[in-house]
């Protein structure tokens, strides 16, 4: 598609408002919030008039002073038009908009436009706009002209002289299109057609195909149109640039300098920004001034109130936050020094306030701020493009590609310069190489380093030039082998089991080569084809905002006429072709199988229980030391090893009566009393309470003649069902020092035995019957840090729960 210059366009709106545009038409809305199908009645004139506001909305959407429009209305029941005054005739045509600028009050104006009571002369209408572009541009010849004729070819006219017409629109390059209500097409044949409307749509056919840049089109194919995605092909602005062969310093005989141009061939489209409103109520419209407020659209109510919608600007300020004065001496002050400082509290809470004349910039070194007042001094380059040196276009990395695309070509005006870039083209092509040039876009500019390719064409040869990094922006990173891993010893390990294997990869081939997209459409020719075309695949981000703007303009009310759905185009590759997710699901399955892929369960997080005793809710109740370690006759505590104190819940009543636990003990055989004992489905055996009589104030408490947190005590027999290892650890709390051993002879797990054994040491000490594990706690320690000496892993040791207590470091 040819490039053209953006904007420098004046576009003309011929619109007929004949009696016959104000035939009611249904028009369907997207489905409410509870999917009922909704409809709405409109006019043939407002129907197509949203095509007219649509390309409007887009002109002030660029926001070009050289994008203007006009409206010219046939069918009115006065006559004002420049042909009218000059020369008398064409009746009823005025021209409504005069050519300028489009605005927010063009939109309403044309929101306006109603049928009249006289039927209009196309052809009056078009020759009027012929002229009045005319005599708007003047000499202007560079500038396109534009003009769209909207009609529904109900209203008959004499049709003699339209070949003079159509002289004068190819005679100045006029691009016509013709936009007809209910007209016929590829796809569409309206039904019980007028015969005056048959004839004219003939004729309309007619001129179209008289003049070079005509085209034709129904109403509805127009509106389809707007709302599809389009990129934008303009041609931007060249600059003049030197280009360099050789060094033209210090060997200028040998150096080679050739006018050329540079212009970009690609930009970054991005999403329109939003600015941020404040709505304000207004009675009469001069109460709004300046620039920055726009009036909201008028409602259909007729009020004179309006709310107007005025751009919140954002101010820029500069603190100096207030800093603590130290050592300063006590100083007696009076009442008014006090309510002064007072005073001045807030200020100094959100800082001095600064004028930006004041400040200087400065960059960080190390801990300091080093000032620069006046700057850097800048480089001292000169504009244009240097060749560095070649290489070979199959070692080019593609990911060094940056920036947008410029093409660079010789300057259109010297044959001299021409042959010149010519020759260096086609040697480059030749030797199948790439150029390294110093790129300088203006004077005393950052250099930058760009890669040139060569493009040789019958018309002219030029060369695409992309932005390369520099050394320093390069940043390589290094990952570890995936076909060959090792352990902590680097000792390499022979069948690691989370590494892929033959039958997985072969899987997977075969899954992606059924998701191969490359023939996945059928072309005009019947062939296979690919599914993906870059050139329709089209940022939603962008185009939807720039529907729902467009319409959110044209519509008073969105909860009555909400925004319709989103072109298809649009959503085109959202999602992969049917035919091929079908085709590949029998892949997908085996794939599935043989990667051996389960369902995660969802993490839920668990509650804590938590166990509160009040210390003094049992002051005189009947209970004992005994009691609460359940020691038997011997002397030896029931509780495990990891248990604690904490975990015996005592709740007291509200009339203080003392809780005992009736279980029997220790004796070495079993107890007949089963009523006792109560079974837990979900925990270990838990005995019955009993309530005993409170106990009298002089009693004495039972104490045991050998306390549970001596050494000597004699340790009860731990076995792995009480103390079993934790999900996540590899090491439990019953025998730890066995499963670090063991760990141990596998070679692959150092660290994560030695963490394990870190955090269980430190739960072991944690507990209130510790002190009978004391020694194996210093065995576990010992063990552990002759590990970690061995492995060289001396920061688990350092940085583990024991050596932060104990303040021991290897």
């Amino acid at each position: 598609m040819p490039a053209d210059r953006a904007g420098y366009t004046v576009t003309m709106f011929v619109i007929d408002v004949s009696p016959s545009l104000g035939k009611m038409r249904t028009i369907q809305l997207p489905p409410g919030p509870d999917g009922k199908l909704r409809s709405k009645g409109i006019t043939n004139l407002e129907w197509a008039l949203e095509f007219v506001l649509l390309k409007v909305h887009e002109m002030i959407l660029n926001g070009r002073k050289t994008d203007q429009c006009g409206v010219i209305l046939f069918g009115t029941t006065e006559s004002r038009n420049c042909v009218h005054l000059e020369h008398g005739g064409y009746e009823n045509v005025t021209e409504y908009i005069s050519i300028t600028q489009p605005t927010t009050k063009t939109l309403d104006m044309i929101s306006a436009i109603r049928p009249s009571t006289v039927h209009g002369d196309a052809l009056d209408g078009l020759i009027v706009a012929i002229q009045t572009q005319t005599n708007h541009l003047g000499r202007k010849a560079s500038w396109t002209c534009k003009i769209v004729l909207i009609t529904d070819g109900e209203s008959e006219f004499a049709t003699s002289g339209w070949e003079k017409a159509a002289e004068r629109l190819n005679e100045l390059d006029v691009h016509t299109t013709i936009i007809g209500i209910d007209f016929d097409d590829e796809g569409y044949t309206e039904k019980g057609k007028s015969e005056p409307k048959r004839r004219n749509e003939m004729f309309y056919r007619e001129l179209e195909s008289q003049i070079v840049h005509g085209r034709l089109g129904s109403c509805y194919l127009a509106l389809e149109d707007c709302a599809l995605p389009e990129v934008k092909f303009i041609k931007p602005p060249a600059k003049n640039i030197t280009f360099t062969i050789g060094d033209h310093e210090f060997k200028l005989g040998e150096a080679i300098e050739i006018s050329a141009r540079v212009h970009k061939v690609t930009v970054e489209a991005s999403p329109m920004t939003l600015k941020k409103f404040i709505k304000r109520e207004s009675t009469t419209c001069n109460d709004v001034h300046g620039d920055t407020t726009v009036e909201s659209r008028a409602g259909d109510d007729g009020g004179s109130t309006r709310t107007t919608l005025v751009a919140v600007d954002r101010e820029k300020k500069y603190l100096v936050k207030s800093q603590p004065e130290m050592g300063t001496e006590t100083e007696t002050k009076t009442q008014t020094q006090v309510q002064e400082e007072l005073a001045q509290e807030d200020e100094k809470k959100s800082g001095m306030q600064v004028h930006a004349d004041d400040l200087v910039k400065g960059h960080k070194y190390g801990a300091t701020w080093v000032i620069m007042e006046d700057g850097f001094e800048k480089l001292p380059t000169k504009l244009g493009i240097e060749v560095i040196g070649f290489m070979h276009a199959s070692k080019l990395n593609r990911s060094y590609l940056m920036g947008e695309v410029h093409c660079l070509s010789a300057d259109h005006n010297s044959a001299h310069d021409q042959i010149a870039l010519s020759s260096f083209i086609r040697a480059m092509v030749i030797k199948d190489v790439l150029a390294i040039v110093r790129w300088v876009h203006s004077n005393e500019a950052e250099p930058r380093m760009a890669v040139c390719s060569p493009v040789v064409e019958p018309a002219a040869d030029y060369m695409f030039m992309v932005r390369v990094p520099f050394a320093e922006d390069i940043r390589n990173y290094a990952f570890p082998s995936l076909d060959n891993l090792g352990n902590q010893k680097r000792e390499s390990v022979p069948k690691p089991p989370h590494l892929t294997t033959d039958a997985m990869v072969h899987a997977m081939e075969e899954w992606v080569d059924a998701m191969d997209l490359m023939e996945a459409e059928e072309q005009d020719d019947g062939t296979k084809g690919p599914w993906f075309d870059t050139s329709r695949s089209y940022n939603p981000a962008i185009h939807r905002t720039k529907q729902a703007l467009f319409y959110a303009a044209t519509v008073n009310d969105l909860e009555k006429d909400p925004l319709p759905p989103p072109h298809p185009e649009l959503t085109r590759y959202f999602q992969s072709p049917e035919h091929v997710r079908d085709k590949a699901k029998k892949s997908l399955e085996t794939l599935k199988k043989v990667l051996d892929v389960k369902l995660v369960p969802q993490k839920v997080a668990g509650k804590k229980k938590v166990n509160i005793v009040d210390a003094t809710e049992y002051i005189g109740e009947d209970f004992s030391v005994a009691d609460l370690l359940e020691e038997d006759s011997s002397g030896a505590s029931s509780i495990g090893p990891s248990a604690s104190l904490a975990s015996l819940s005592l709740k007291g009543q509200a009339n203080h009566a003392s809780v005992g636990w009736d279980m029997p003990r220790d004796t070495g055989q079993p107890s007949n009393n089963d009523s006792d004992i109560e079974e837990d489905n979900h925990g270990p055996v838990t005995p019955k309470r009993s309530i005993k009589p409170a106990q009298r104030p002089n009693q004495q408490l039972f104490t045991p003649s050998t306390s549970p947190a001596t050494k000597n005590s004699p340790p009860k027999l731990r076995t792995r069902g009480e103390a079993d290892i934790r999900p996540g650890r590899i090491i439990g709390n019953a025998f730890p020092l066995d499963d670090f051993k063991n760990n141990l002879e596998r070679g692959d797990i150092v660290s994560k035995a030695l963490q394990d054994m870190g955090a269980v040491i430190m739960e072991i000490v944690g507990e209130s019957c510790s002190m009978r594990r004391y020694d194996e706690i210093l065995l576990c320690m010992k063990e552990m840090r002759s590990t970690a000496l061995q492995e060289d892993d001396i920061g688990l040791w350092n940085t583990c729960g024991i050596c932060r207590h104990n303040g021991t470091a290897l």
